[in-house]
Formats: structure tokens, sequence, C-alpha cells
């Protein structure tokens, strides 16, 4: 396996007045290449300073880590070469065109002056807004904002892209377009990298995810394991609708082995169980002359395992 990210035990602490403020506290995180990892969790978890480390620009107080197989303290320059950064709150010159923008933040990144036009159409291309380069970034949407910020972070032709924060204060429309955009991304090889306390934002176009609160990790994993292990450890769900006599069937459905609990509705029925029981049901449904109409399994969401380890560690919402 090959990671893009590896970090072991990394640590940053702050003293402010006095006292010890540790904004990440022996953090161990692995992000594979060529995946979409969400870093989840609420404003002052320490997911930029995490990022501020990786990428360089604040030293880590204990631990180590590596980027793109570059170590995070002595091969900080390799890896800003490398890493194209979505910061929060990047700022532009609102006098200055896209274009002029972009050339601007090419040349403070030493991209050669014979390179800079064909990367900076490239970059607007990938994020739709070739067609609008020369309008003043002051005209802009606060999504064409980000998209921009986007293409400069895409000007580098990075291996890895750290978003932060990427959809704070888009509409859902513009946060549509930004998600439509990381897989697009990612399909051409990126491996991404999503920061956001907004988890139902960005968290469907995630492979894999971690929580972080107080700067520690909640939470690590891929999510249809995360999801497997929820459904196991809350009961496999299967809703049943059906025709014919209920009584004997219901009955009969409570008695198959590993069913915790089964409840009607009218021709519905809802069975909570250890397993997957839906080949039983199948089979007490032919023997009781029952014609099933659905069998499902209802696979818990995102925002059902999101729910069970916020209330868990007491984690917020916003």
């Amino acid at each position: 396996m090959e990671y893009a990210i590896e970090v072991f035990n990394l640590t940053k602490v702050y003293r402010s007045e006095g006292k010890e403020i540790r904004a990440v506290d022996n953090l161990n995180l692995k992000v594979e290449k060529g995946s979409i990892f969400g870093l989840l969790g609420p404003n002052g978890a320490g997911k930029t300073t995490l990022i501020m480390m990786l990428t360089g620009l604040t030293l880590p107080t204990g631990g180590s880590g590596k980027v793109l197989g570059h170590d995070i303290v002595k091969e900080s320059l390799q890896i800003r070469r490398k890493v194209g950064l979505l910061p929060e709150g990047f700022g532009f010159y609102d006098h200055l065109t896209a274009e002029e923008n972009l050339n601007y933040v090419a040349a403070l990144n030493d991209i050669p002056k014979d390179e800079r036009k064909k990367r900076i159409e490239d970059a607007l291309a990938s994020v739709g807004l070739l067609d609008v380069r020369d309008r003043k970034f002051g005209g802009y949407s606060r999504g064409m904002r980000q998209k921009l910020g986007i293409a400069q972070a895409l000007l580098k032709n990075p291996e890895l892209l750290i978003f932060d924060e990427p959809t704070a204060g888009i509409d859902p429309e513009g946060a549509r377009a930004i998600r439509e955009l990381v897989l697009k991304l990612n399909r051409e090889g990126k491996t991404i990298m999503l920061s956001t306390h907004l988890l139902f934002e960005v968290g469907p176009v995630c492979d894999s995810i971690a929580i972080m609160n107080f700067g520690r990790l909640m939470l690590q994993g891929k999510v249809r394991e995360l999801l497997e292990k929820l459904m196991a450890e809350e009961g496999y769900k299967i809703k049943i609708e059906f025709s014919g006599e209920v009584g004997a069937f219901a009955e009969a459905l409570s008695s198959i082995s590993g069913v915790k609990s089964v409840r009607l509705e009218g021709k519905t029925a809802h069975v909570v169980a250890e397993k997957d029981v839906r080949a039983e049901i199948g089979k007490l449904s032919t023997k009781y002359s029952i014609q099933i109409l659905t069998l499902e399994l209802q696979q818990p969401s995102l925002e059902d395992l999101f729910i069970k380890y916020y209330r868990r560690e007491g984690l917020s919402y916003a």
C-alpha cells in the first residue's frame, strides 16, 4: 500500500498566557495515494494546524510525518513543490482578472515564464473558468472564487491536493460543483484531502475519513468499512413489504436465529437482527404462503455514522 500522507504521533503545542494548548495531540494518520480523504471535525479541532505542519508552514512540537515520501521537517521545500494547497480564505486581488491573479501566483511559485500561459489555461479549464478568465476577481461569486482558489493549487500540477474548508460559505449549487470538480480531479489521478466541518457537504465523495476533535483522532477508516461496522454494532435493519396473512408469519420472523426485534406497520415489517437474515425470511415466506413485494436491507448512511461518533465524543456540527 502506498501512502500520500503518513503521520506518526504528530503533536503541536502552543503556549498562551502561561497555558499549554495541544492543537494536535499525538496524531497517527495515513492517507492512501489516489484516494479522496475527508478530514472532518468542528472548528478548532486542529485540522488547519495539521495541514500547516504537513505543508511546512509550522513545525511540529513532537512526532514525525511524511508527505509523498518526504519528511515534513527536513524536506518541506520538496513537499511544497508537489502539493497544491487551498487554504481557508485564500485571497486574490479584486482589481486583477482571474488570469492576472494566477500569473502572479505562478511567478511566486517560480513557474518559468514560457510555461505559465499554458499552465494557467489548463488550470482554468479544469475548474470551468476559462471563459471568464478576463473578468476581474471582484466580480466573481463565492463559488467562482473557490474554483479559482483550486485553480491556483493546480498550477504546479501537484500529486496531492489539500483543500481546507472548500465549500464554506457556498450555496448548495456551488457546493455540488466543487464536489463534482473534486471527483473529476481524482479521476485524473490526484490524491485529494478535504478538511471541513461541513460534514455533509463533502462526506459523500470520500473514500476514507477521519474525525478530529480537540487535536485528537476520534475515528479513521474507509467509509464502506466504517458503515459495515456501524451496521454490525447497531443491527441489520431489514424492511419487508408483503401481502397475505400476517399473524403466523410475524411470529415466525421473531423465531429466526439472530433476530432482535420485529415491528409491524400494516403490511410492512421492520426487522432488526444481528446478521443478514434475508435468506431465512425468504424461506419463511414460502412456508407461510406470503408474497414478498420488497425485501430491503437498509444500509446506514454517513449521517448515521457522524451522528453516532459525534454524540459519543460530544462534538458539534457547526
